[in-house]
């Protein structure tokens, strides 16, 4: 089953990402496929450890979707990582292999601890359509515009009806984004 969450991981230097990205859960073991070319990669390649982060904040989702943002954080107890404020619960993960087969890279990670701040209650269709949106953001170099127009128009029908203020908000960013990507390149048959 494959998880939402917010990926925390450093740099050998020290300066951490921030990823919005969905694993392949586990209890013991957590499937971390990120794109090689990644930030996320690198940086797990060098360092060996991440930090699992799940949160109902949909705004963070949205603002790492579209963008290379910091968000507050603190330190992690057993890796050399950063656990979310925002973060209901977490991970702390060390790799045990890592194949890194193009175009993703197939890492499977041990937990090394787990932690947990609040109760994490849930998406309600607000928070799942914006997590759709945040992750439609993210493949504007990929899909046809009329389609993710398309599907951004359903999702904010869904929005319109059941968000409060901080889903409203991600929506929006997530909406200007899209409004402002470069289309995707068009080939020509000949």
């Amino acid at each position: 089953m494959i998880i939402e969450s917010i990926l925390t991981t450093m740099d050998a230097r020290g300066a951490v990402n921030f990823a919005p990205m969905g694993v392949e859960w586990g209890d013991d073991e957590i499937l971390i496929k990120p794109f090689l070319e990644t930030t996320t990669f690198h940086n797990l390649q060098a360092t060996r450890v991440a930090v699992v982060n799940l949160t109902d904040d949909v705004m963070l989702f949205a603002q790492g979707a579209i963008a290379d943002v910091q968000m507050p954080a603190g330190p992690a107890a057993r890796v050399r990582g950063v656990v979310l404020d925002a973060a209901c619960s977490w991970r702390e993960l060390e790799v045990q292999s890592l194949d890194a087969t193009p175009p993703r890279a197939r890492i499977v990670t041990r937990v090394v601890h787990r932690g947990v701040r609040r109760e994490f209650l849930g998406f309600n269709r607000a928070r799942n359509a914006v997590l759709e949106a945040a992750i439609l953001a993210t493949r504007t170099h990929l899909l046809p515009p009329e389609q993710i127009q398309a599907d951004f128009a359903r999702l904010q029908v869904i929005v319109d009806k059941t968000a409060g203020p901080r889903e409203r908000e991600a929506m929006a960013l997530l909406t200007d984004y899209v409004r402002r990507a470069p289309r995707p390149r068009q080939t020509v048959s000949r």
